[in-house]
């Protein structure tokens, strides 16, 4: 009954055949559950029990607040709210008569009590013995004291209903088995999101929802993916399963959603320390490729969204912890808790990112330049390229507002064939101009650099303009797989036969290293800024001699990225960096004041200099005409 309300019921599982846990079907079977569904048909409610594996945990439910009956209180038994109890029957056991009794708890309707009392009036002892009877076809384990009790409420077998009964006893269980089936993640055996789904129905209500936090932990799955085989990222969710089994407690629901996520629907967290609490969770994970010998780094991350009184969508809820875990994994922090301010955040977000493909066709990306500088002469020598969004109500923003979102959509090669377009128009631009030796470089991310398509679709916009390719160096981001090694050489190579220039860039850290060297033969690398943070400590400046020296002896140019002071410059120099950039010099500006200001500067130079002779490539380094003795910044 998709409209009606409904009635959560804490039952004792120890009460046969009155009312107790089938181990088999996995539900309350008995008089009392079987009487209290034929009540929710007659009513309008959906009678659901509280799932508890066996375990009395009538109290607990009910202290919580969690259910609207606890229910198989018999003669002498403790009731958690005397003044809410119903008779359910009376009955004889062993020639003495016993009183079976439900109580509401304080979250029940207001019209239930009524309800039940006007539906138990009306059941005869004629019903109650045929559901008896049914029920006594199929005896669980139970108790001496039980059996003798059960013996002092048995009644003539009927064997023909007996069994007509036990064909239904079965097919209910085939259907059982089917909608478990179904509920289950094929690859960890957890609930899937039909199984979260029916359990949130089941347990969150308006008078309990403020006390549950829903936690979205995020696997990069594809990224494991092009590192290993599907095996391997299987066993790896395998382990998360069960390492997050160990963190869910009795009250809480686990279940994989979805490739990438884990849900874990929790009462009685507090949002607040959840980042604290959950460390040795997200320590043991991240452990897993040292424990298990994989060839991988394996993270994951976390959004925690606490449920407010006025949240119905489980989707809608999943949404926000889901983007909270995205965001956890993008800021390289555990764990991020949805507030009002964070999903105000990410809100802006998703609106920015629903409108990159108009702000693309609608040209709202500018290019910027920022210079590189010879190390010793400080001669502009060349620019690396740039996207600014100049959007229409927010303004400039950086491509760090902007480059996550383009990965997200899974955009982020229709910004870097942009940005190629741009550089070729501006290096035409400044040749038209009589600038022949300026150089600019253009970024491209590795899953753009991998595409089969990647050199075809490079050599059609570089033919559509008229500058020496030499001029034009692609910089690849980051290193790849091992899946993505063959292409990549291959594009290198049939770019690098083209005439175009090729660089490595944020060299030395993350992921690249010294093996990128050896697998693609680049004209140039671009040392992490990291590094060039590190020049003030003696082993800083050791490990950037080695890797500018290596550069030499391999004929490989070394630029040096983010310099910001003259200790910096002048550490660089002795250590024979070829090429700096950096704010100390000049910050990036928009491509056509470049333009202006490379064409301006060159005819003021002496006129023994050549205008033209601006700049250098990666080729030819050192042969480079002054634009200025001693830059400042623009």
């Amino acid at each position: 009954m998709e409209d009606s309300a409904v009635l959560y019921v804490a039952g004792n599982p120890d009460a046969y055949p009155l009312e107790y846990y089938d181990s088999e079907t996995g539900d309350f079977a008995g008089v009392i559950p079987e009487l209290m569904r034929r009540f929710g048909e007659e009513n309008g409610y959906e009678v659901v029990y509280w799932p508890t594996q066996g375990e009395d945990r009538r109290d607990h439910l009910a202290g919580n607040m969690q259910v609207d009956l606890v229910s198989g209180y018999r003669e002498g038994d403790r009731l958690p709210l005397r003044e809410a109890e119903i008779t359910v029957f009376r009955t004889a056991v062993s020639g003495e008569e016993q009183t079976y009794r439900i109580c509401l708890t304080s979250v029940a309707p207001s019209s239930l009590r009524e309800e039940l009392e006007s539906f138990f009036s009306s059941v005869g002892q004629e019903e109650i013995s045929g559901i008896l009877m049914e029920t006594h076809v199929r005896q669980p384990d139970v108790s001496p004291a039980l059996a003798y009790a059960v013996g002092g409420l048995a009644l003539t077998s009927a064997f023909l209903l007996a069994a007509l009964i036990l064909v239904i006893r079965r097919f209910r269980k085939r259907l059982r088995r089917a909608q478990e089936n179904s509920e289950s993640d094929e690859v960890t055996g957890l609930g899937n999101f039909d199984y979260l789904m029916r359990y949130y129905r089941q347990l969150v209500n308006d008078k309990n929802r403020i006390l549950y936090c829903l936690y979205y932990f995020y696997v990069d799955t594809d990224r494991l993916r092009r590192l290993g085989d599907s095996q391997e990222v299987d066993e790896f969710l395998r382990y998360c399963a069960v390492v997050l089994q160990e963190y869910a407690g009795e009250s809480d629901v686990l279940a994989k959603v979805s490739e990438q996520g884990f849900v874990l629907l929790k009462l009685g967290a507090n949002p607040q320390d959840s980042e604290e609490r959950l460390k040795p969770l997200f320590a043991r994970i991240r452990s897993y490729a040292q424990t298990y010998a994989k060839p991988f780094e394996v993270h994951i991350t976390a959004g925690a969204y606490p449920l407010r009184a006025e949240d119905r969508d489980l989707n809608e809820i999943i949404f926000h912890a889901s983007q909270g875990a995205h965001d956890a994994d993008r800021r390289g922090e555990d764990l991020v808790l949805c507030t009002d301010e964070t999903r105000r955040r990410l809100a802006e977000e998703r609106r920015l990112q629903s409108s990159l493909g108009q702000a693309l066709e609608d040209r709202e990306f500018a290019l910027y330049l920022q210079f590189y500088v010879d190390a010793q002469t400080f001669r502009v020598m060349g620019g690396e390229a740039l996207s600014r969004w100049k959007h229409p109500s927010r303004g400039l923003l950086t491509p760090s507002a902007f480059i996550p979102l383009f990965e997200r959509e899974g955009l982020i090669y229709k910004l870097d064939y942009y940005c190629l377009e741009e550089s070729c128009r501006c290096l035409q631009t400044l040749l038209e101009k009589g600038m022949e030796r300026f150089f600019i470089s253009c970024n491209f991310s590795r899953e753009t650099f991998a595409a089969e398509d990647f050199v075809s679709r490079c050599k059609a916009i570089i033919e559509a303009y008229r500058f020496p390719r030499e001029l034009l160096i692609l910089e690849l981001t980051e290193s790849v797989s091992e899946t993505h090694v063959t292409r990549i050489r291959e594009n290198m190579a049939a770019l690098k036969e083209f005439g175009v220039s090729i660089a490595l860039d944020d060299f030395g850290v993350g992921f690249t290293s010294f093996a990128d060297l050896q697998e693609y033969a680049v004209d140039g690398v671009k040392l992490d800024k990291d590094l060039i943070d590190r020049l003030s400590t003696e082993r800083g400046v050791s490990i950037l001699r080695a890797m500018i020296q290596l550069g030499h002896e391999l004929g490989i140019t070394v630029l040096a990225e983010g310099v910001e002071t003259d200790e910096q410059v002048r550490v660089l120099q002795d250590i024979h960096c070829d090429v700096i950039q950096g704010f100390r010099f000049y910050q990036p500006i928009p491509a056509p004041e470049a333009c202006e200001l490379l064409v301006r500067t060159a005819a003021a130079q002496s006129s023994a200099a050549r205008p033209g002779n601006v700049g250098f490539s990666l080729a030819r380094p050192g042969n480079a005409q002054s634009l200025a003795s001693r830059p400042t910044g623009v």
